[in-house]
């Protein structure tokens, strides 16, 4: 399953690596922008909904191609006072460190430079997963999950470099039923331990340090715990990550690495075995202002790599994407 805030690497499309050195818009009045991507991704997931059929749960999912277009944005209202904000839409800086979703929530700014967000999480952007995803030699029928969360997250804490966020929510899998193929000969209580349905608690911690007005470095350690109603789904996953974000007269550009390790509490009956997943990520991500002086418009574009290593060969995946597009800010 999916942690929260952390999907698939597609989702990564819209990006503004600027987004994580330049503060919130404060201006009066309404506010926002407008991202359309085109681009290509590839991947070898078990889970990818193009891997219909599966001959083997002993391995990876076949190769999966596939070209995108990707329209999303972002809407604002400041109030005339000029520290407090709603917002609805994509959190850019989420989505230039590799982590997309979609809320609706509350910005407040204080004299000693913090920012407290309080957001929601409204689950209206859904994923395809398999009902059964260990179905062999049949073709397998999807179904959707969600994800529906609240947030806090303070940045600038006290005026300081360092930041924290907490999210608590719920993971739903639509039709859950994993383990119920007869060939697997599971007991009813097996199938249990396979319910993907979760209770999801996020947390991170992150520090920021400029080295000069124009290259920045953010780092971070975060913790999520999947209390899911199948014990052998249950997991703590522990992460970190590192951005370097250099801004330069006209273009800037944003490099990510973060690492995850995924413990489970109980063997999975069907592999007779304790998942151990390494998670791996690579982005870079470009943008370049007002392209043929174009006032207001951006050139943005991200190539990423995302790779889980797991004990258990049929949780392995690999994906890449390359994208390119144009933003408006308005």
């Amino acid at each position: 399953m999916k942690p929260l805030l952390t999907v698939s690497l597609i989702a990564t499309t819209i990006i503004s690596t600027t987004a994580l050195a330049k503060p919130v818009d404060w201006t009066p009045g309404i506010g926002g922008d407008v991202s359309f991507m085109v681009g290509y991704s590839k991947s070898n997931s078990q889970f990818n909904s193009d891997n219909h059929t599966t001959p083997n749960l002993n391995s990876s999912g076949d190769d999966q191609n596939k070209m995108f277009v990707a329209p999303i944005g972002s809407l604002s209202y400041t109030f005339n006072d000029g520290d407090k904000q709603l917002y609805f839409g994509t959190n850019r800086s989420d989505i230039a460190l590799g982590r997309f979703h979609v809320d609706i929530g509350y910005r407040q700014k204080f004299a000693d430079s913090s920012m407290l967000t309080l957001s929601y999480i409204p689950g209206v952007l859904t994923q395809k997963t398999w009902q059964d995803p260990y179905l062999q030699d049949v073709e397998r029928s999807k179904t959707k999950t969600s994800i529906n969360a609240f947030s806090i997250k303070l940045n600038n804490i006290r005026g300081s470099r360092f930041s924290g966020q907490v999210a608590y929510g719920k993971f739903s899998v639509d039709h859950e039923r994993s383990g119920n193929d007869p060939l697997l000969s599971l007991t009813v209580n097996e199938q249990a331990t396979l319910n993907r349905n979760a209770n999801v608690l996020y947390t991170e911690a992150s520090y920021t340090k400029p080295f000069s007005r124009s290259l920045i470095l953010r780092t971070s350690l975060n913790f999520t715990n999947i209390d899911a109603e199948g014990n052998a789904m249950r997991n703590n996953m522990y992460g970190v990550a590192a951005t370097i974000i250099q801004l330069l007269p006209q273009s800037s550009f944003a490099f990510t690495l973060n690492y995850k390790r995924a413990l489970f509490d109980l063997a999975n009956p069907v592999f007779n075995k304790k998942q151990q997943d390494n998670k791996f990520g690579a982005f870079l991500a470009y943008e370049y202002n007002q392209p043929f002086n174009w006032k207001n418009w951006g050139l943005v574009s991200l190539v990423g790599y995302n790779s889980t290593q797991s004990n258990i060969n049929f949780y392995d995946s690999n994906e890449m994407l390359v994208s390119i597009g144009l933003n408006y800010k308005f």
